[in-house]
């Protein structure tokens, strides 16, 4: 669960936000790009690095804000990077100071965001922004007129996906970058068992990430680490463990999962120590314990599946019921 490092001095931040080619290459890549043209991060193997840097190092000297470049790779040189195979790309870059302000802080802490930026058109330069609470980043007045509104409900949209996406997409006269940042999610499982490895087993078939942490001080740094899409679940019963993790996670990331395995015995025992550590009421009722759905498991696998079930309909903000006594749209 690594996270973007960000730094005190200037940069640009570059991002492919147009793909064509490159093997169905996975969206998301950043790269920072300092004042002597040092590239932190990589996009397209490192093989478009120069130009990129060259153009970052221009926008640097030159107060520019934000700036379009386009990309072309050949084959030869694509299957040298370890890409599949060449194509050509769109690479936005921004000066930090021309982003909303928070944005990169919540890119950087995995917590979903979404930015929308005119590249072209009438209203080249307007940017929307918002969380994964649907909270403008940007100042209000970018988003007041009706191209901002639009362009708000695009990112609205997307967000609700949970799906990294950097495209670009043609509003009337204007063309616009999209981008959304959700990352997959991470699984921080408290305790050994075989419980625990059946949900790192369904974790993986849906594409999230998994560590589990036996002590303390090893599941302090992971949860220190988790964002809005991850998921904390304690399995152990050793409350000297499991409580101040869950403390941890409750008191910093108050958008994530955290789940507790245990009988309705062991679920207030938990509550009662971190009652006395200080959380408030509406702190404790957020902790999914019993965890999992109610879909009659009796096997560690299927446990794993109903805790991921409930896992997924949490991220999806969904009650889980099924299908068929919904109305809404099955996909999404």
């Amino acid at each position: 669960m690594e996270r973007l490092h960000i730094p005190e001095q200037d940069f640009v931040l570059a991002r492919a936000v147009s793909l064509k080619g490159f093997g169905g290459r996975r969206a998301g890549e950043l790269a920072l790009i300092g004042k002597q043209g040092r590239i932190s991060g990589s996009l397209f193997g490192g093989v478009a690095d120069r130009r990129i840097s060259e153009t970052a190092v221009e926008m640097l000297d030159q107060g520019h804000q934000f700036d379009l470049l386009t990309v072309q790779i050949g084959d030869a040189d694509a299957v040298n990077a370890g890409l599949a195979c060449g194509g050509e790309a769109e690479v936005l870059l921004h000066h930090r100071s021309g982003l909303p302000k928070g944005f990169l802080e919540k890119v950087s802490t995995r917590e979903p965001t979404a930015l929308a930026t005119v590249v072209a058109g009438p209203k080249k330069g307007l940017m929307v922004s918002l969380d994964r609470d649907l909270s403008a980043l940007s100042d209000a007045s970018v988003s007041d007129s009706d191209l901002g509104q639009v362009i708000q409900q695009r990112l609205i949209q997307q967000l609700s996906r949970r799906l990294t996406t950097l495209y670009m997409e043609q509003f009337d006269e204007n063309l616009v970058a999209i981008e959304v940042y959700s990352p997959p999610t991470a699984l921080v499982i408290v305790g050994q068992s075989s419980l625990a490895s059946a949900i790192s087993r369904q974790g993986e078939m849906l594409g999230w990430s998994s560590v589990i942490v036996e002590q303390l001080v090893e599941g302090m740094y992971e949860v220190k680490n988790i964002g809005a899409n991850d998921a904390l679940i304690v399995l152990s019963h050793d409350h000297s463990i499991g409580v101040p993790l869950m403390e941890a996670a409750l008191r910093e990331h108050p958008n994530s999962y955290v789940g507790g395995l245990g009988s309705r015995h062991t679920q207030e025992e938990r509550r009662e120590l971190l009652r006395k550590r200080g959380l408030s009421e509406a702190e404790l009722e957020s902790i999914h314990g019993p965890i999992g759905l109610d879909l009659g498991s009796k096997t560690p696998e299927e446990t794993a599946m109903a805790i991921c079930a409930e896992i997924l309909a949490f991220l999806s903000n969904r009650s889980a019921k099924s299908l068929k006594d919904s109305n809404g749209p099955i996909n999404g």
